[in-house]
């Protein structure tokens, strides 16, 4: 059995006046923007972690993102009653998200709406990485942080064609146009999930799921030095939230960190609040 110590962070930013952003931690949500922090402990081999980053102004990004993070709960549900395999019911899951948006979007007269997803789903010591859109999944192991995930952005397709530099990309107006984000009719564009190759997970390893509220305003060496400095998954996700903000905070910004640690034993829960984000069962 593992024991997975987690912690997550949001803040609404520096600009914006709502957050658009959400997140799934095994089974707890983004409520409203009350700043608390959340950290949970869990001594089980199931863990199940998305940050979500809705858009299209006013409420509809908000929606967008709690439709995401509500869809993957009953997902969760359904995998932990029946012990079905969530990497099988990834496709479906992002199908049925989708549609909801997609019904919200037509109830809304035709105003857009949307959301990017980042899954992390950690079971039997192996982690499975899951994403559309640009939030991100890093895997911090040996002092060394990698991204797991893969952007769905037209900028990614040009650094790929070898038509921009990694410089220019950071710069790039086009660069937060986005190629695939739930909230697509199929009749569109039919959305595929990228999934990363299986992490057999080790003592020590650390995975940060994230918005591009922190990818934007945080460089990969900057994240990388605060995972090397600091010791918890909560002290962690502070300092990036307050990196981001520091860096100007331009966009809503979510975290969650969790630390894998190899254990037998019963199964534990432990709950403390620190500050940041509300959240609800």
């Amino acid at each position: 059995m593992i024991k997975i110590k987690s912690a997550v962070a949001s803040n609404v930013g520096n600009v914006r006046s709502n957050n658009e952003d959400n997140f799934f931690l095994n089974g707890k949500t983004l409520e409203e923007s009350i700043k608390e922090t959340l950290m949970v402990e869990d001594e089980v081999s199931v863990g199940l972690f998305a940050v979500c980053d809705g858009m299209g102004g006013e409420e509809s990004g908000e929606i967008a993102s709690a439709i995401a993070v509500n869809t993957l709960n009953k997902f969760y549900e359904k995998e932990l009653e029946q012990e079905s395999s969530f990497t099988e019911m990834i496709n479906l899951y992002s199908e049925e998200a989708n549609a909801q948006i997609c019904t919200e979007i037509e109830k809304n007269d035709g105003k857009r709406m949307g959301t990017t997803f980042a899954i992390l789903y950690i079971k039997d010591k192996v982690a499975h990485a899951y994403n559309i859109g640009d939030s991100r999944i890093y895997l911090f192991r040996d002092k060394k942080l990698k991204q797991i995930s893969q952007d769905h952005t037209r900028i990614k397709n040009l650094l790929e064609m070898g038509i921009l530099t990694e410089e220019k990309a950071k710069t790039h107006p086009e660069r937060h146009i986005l190629t695939q984000h739930l909230g697509i009719f199929p009749e569109e564009m039919i959305i595929e999930v990228f999934s990363a190759e299986p992490v057999t997970v080790m003592d020590g390893d650390v995975f940060l799921l994230c918005s591009d509220g922190l990818s934007d305003m945080v460089s990969d060496s900057e994240i990388e030095a605060i995972m090397n400095h600091e010791k918890n998954p909560k002290d962690v996700a502070e300092k990036l939230i307050d990196k981001a903000l520091s860096n100007g905070g331009k966009d809503n910004v979510t975290v969650i960190v969790s630390e894998i640690e190899e254990i037998v034993g019963l199964i534990k829960r432990t709950l403390t609040k620190y500050k940041f984000i509300s959240i609800k069962e």
